[in-house]
């Protein structure tokens, strides 16, 4: 059988790790584990559960894609033959039979970058977080062609790609895809289970601040690619503007000074809402579809919040560069 290594990323996951690390062991080797500045005992219990350990550098800023390239540079340096690289977050586990069920996939496919598999919440119903897990997981697996961060990846593609994008705060998933895609290459879903994931989100600040750097990254994905921009995120970041900033600045800034008759625009947001909740239902979310709905209506504020704070900062250090 073809090498396959993984990499496992995360930060305070000691109490993860064992189950996580257990669902690659003997199926997959090297496992390198990648923490970024955990200050539980997440390094001493991955190196005594046998995973080879890289600490990530501090004074650089944490990133998802920092993470991801560090731990595949480490795999290929403990093993230069070693093919395919499953990349795991910590607080998720893999699925038995899917090491080899996505290996065989990608030596039947040799212009395959990328395979990835349903990934399930652990406890779906355990808080409305959870649901919202499920219900991204579930509109994940229904694109045949876009796989989030967790899948099986043909090293050499990656490594032609020059691995994930560093620089961004979130999507660097969906980055490196849009790379691979132009360069010639496919990513393909496969039809089995990949993993499992346990949410850890309790509160609604954590969700607010997930969304914010949602905006916040999406914005740099648009920058980076402001030539060619792709067409999914180009409409996600306009919707943004529209829904989150100038729609309710249109509808509130005028009551401030007349009648208060644009506040009738703020009705188009129950039909945002029932718009998307129709097309998820449609499209096999069921009960979750109004929740679904509910939380791409509401997530539009804080992303606005993300995509303002980019390009404030962007200009901000333009003006700087100007100024020296």
């Amino acid at each position: 059988m073809t090498r396959v290594a993984a990499v496992v990323i995360g930060r305070n996951e000691a109490a993860n790790l064992p189950r996580c690390l257990s669902s690659v062991s003997g199926h997959a080797a090297p496992i390198v584990f990648v923490d970024s500045g955990s200050d539980d005992d997440s390094v001493e219990r991955a190196r005594r559960l046998g995973a080879d350990v890289v600490e990530l550098d501090p004074t650089t800023p944490f990133t998802v894609g920092r993470a991801r390239n560090a731990g595949l540079v480490r795999a290929v340096c403990l093993d230069p033959a070693v093919a395919y690289i499953q990349f795991v977050d910590a607080d998720s586990r893999i699925a038995p039979a899917w090491l080899e069920h996505a290996a065989a996939a990608l030596a039947d496919e040799p212009g395959t970058a990328a395979v990835f598999g349903r990934v399930r919440e652990r406890e779906p119903r355990r808080s409305v977080y959870a649901r919202l897990y499920q219900a991204e997981f579930d509109k994940q697996f229904s694109a045949p062609d876009v796989c989030g961060g967790m899948a099986m990846m043909r090293i050499a593609a990656v490594q032609q790609m020059g691995g994930f994008d560093a620089t961004l705060a979130g999507f660097e998933d969906a980055e490196l895809v849009m790379r691979l895609r132009r360069a010639g290459w496919t990513v393909r879903r496969l039809n089995a289970e990949m993993a499992v994931h346990e949410a850890r989100m309790t509160r609604f600040a954590q969700w607010w601040r997930r969304q914010t750097r949602s905006g916040d990254a999406r914005a740099h994905q648009v920058t980076l690619h402001a030539g060619a921009p792709e067409r999914a995120a180009l409409r996600e970041w306009c919707s943004v503007w529209f829904w989150g900033l100038v729609l309710p600045a249109a509808a509130v800034a005028p009551a401030l000074r007349a009648s208060g008759r644009s506040l009738l625009l703020l009705a188009a947001y129950p039909l945002f809402f029932l718009r998307i909740y129709r097309r998820e239902q449609r499209g096999g979310l069921a009960d979750a579809a109004a929740l679904y709905a509910a939380a791409c209506v509401l997530g539009k504020f804080p992303q606005a919040i993300g995509q303002t704070r980019f390009h404030t900062a962007r200009l901000t250090a333009a003006v700087r560069r100007w100024l020296s």
